[in-house]
């Protein structure tokens, strides 16, 4: 301490490691091990600022877990960085009925056409329509019964109009249930004008019943029963198509019900009948080309024109003889109806 405050110099306590010849200032290294000798000055120049920083100087088939342990993971992670598309690309939306697109989870073959079938997507593209396009069907149905395709080119966009959105299941649905109640109410009134004593009317709810299985066979069961006939003949034609068809071919019964009620018999069976003609004429106009323009559409063609007029028939039949088959009679004898 004396001789620190003398001179000034202070070398702290004696290092063991130091050798007795070792004036460096170098401590920890043992007696005899020279110190490490100096870089040259190209390695020097790696102690950079950059050669501070903790990022490992390895290539990146170095890096630390990119071995076969973990090949799994970084396939995952590879997979998962990948762009992914939006799932309504990923699938298509099924052209008709009863089409089995390749949907997860869904079998394929005819349980899945049936899966198809009772899925509310598969109905929803035919439901996508308003009212301007429903009210444009109802007139087109009108006046483009006599053009042939007419109603399916321009309308439904078999064409392959701009504007065109397919065939729909909302117009006919609505028609058809508004009929329903319409053939009840006017089945009903037609009673009550064709009765001499109107005390003793009352209105019959089974008309209403017997108007259901009628309307929703003809517009939704003849279409399909016509749709597996021209499938067995081999001859292609959609399933929406057909049914838009029929549902849209009752418009001309509307007006047609309305004029049941003037009590004229003779006058019933001619509205009737202009009803009819004009509706199978529709039919026939949009069903046509797509048969005569196949292989055995020749030869099957008279068939099948019969075919639809025959259940044209029948449903005209029912319609008069369940609905607007009312006799004036007295009050005591009632009124009779037949089916």
């Amino acid at each position: 301490m004396m001789n620190s405050e003398a001179g000034g110099d202070f070398s702290g306590p004696p290092n063991p490691f130091r050798g007795s010849g070792d004036t460096g200032g170098s401590y920890g290294v043992p007696a005899g091990v020279p110190p490490a000798s100096s870089s040259s000055g190209a390695e020097a120049e790696t102690f950079t600022e950059d050669s501070m920083s903790f990022q490992p100087a390895l290539s990146e088939s170095q890096f630390v877990g990119s071995g076969p342990m973990d090949a799994p993971h970084s396939a995952a992670a590879a997979a998962s960085a990948a762009p992914q598309l939006p799932r309504q690309q990923q699938y298509h939306q099924p052209a008709q009925m009863g089409s089995t697109p390749n949907v997860p989870g869904r079998p394929a073959g005819f349980l899945g056409a049936v899966q198809s079938c009772l899925s509310l997507d598969t109905y929803r593209t035919y439901f996508d329509v308003d009212t301007a396009d429903v009210l444009k069907r109802v007139v087109g149905s009108v006046k483009m019964a006599n053009i042939p395709d007419g109603f399916r080119n321009d309308l439904l966009g078999v064409a392959g109009g701009a504007d065109a959105k397919g065939p729909d299941l909302y117009g006919p649905f609505w028609l058809t249930t508004t009929m329903v109640f319409f053939l009840a109410v006017t089945s009903n009134m037609h009673g009550y004008l064709h009765r001499d004593d109107v005390s003793e009317f009352e209105s019959d709810i089974n008309h209403l019943v017997h108007a259901m299985p009628v309307l929703y066979s003809y517009a939704f069961l003849l279409p399909v029963t016509l749709f597996l006939v021209l499938r067995c003949m081999a001859i292609p034609f959609n399933l929406m198509e057909l049914i838009c068809l029929y549902g849209y071919s009752l418009v001309p019964y509307a007006p047609t019900l309305l004029l049941c009620l003037i009590p004229v018999n003779f006058l019933e069976w001619i509205v009737l009948l202009a009803a009819t003609c004009l509706s199978c004429l529709f039919i026939l106009r949009n069903v046509s080309t797509p048969i005569l323009s196949s292989d055995v559409g020749l030869s099957k063609a008279p068939a099948l024109v019969m075919f639809v007029v025959a259940c044209h028939l029948i449903f005209v039949l029912v319609l008069k003889f369940a609905f607007f088959h009312h006799r004036f009679n007295s009050g005591s004898s009632g009124s009779g109806s037949g089916g």
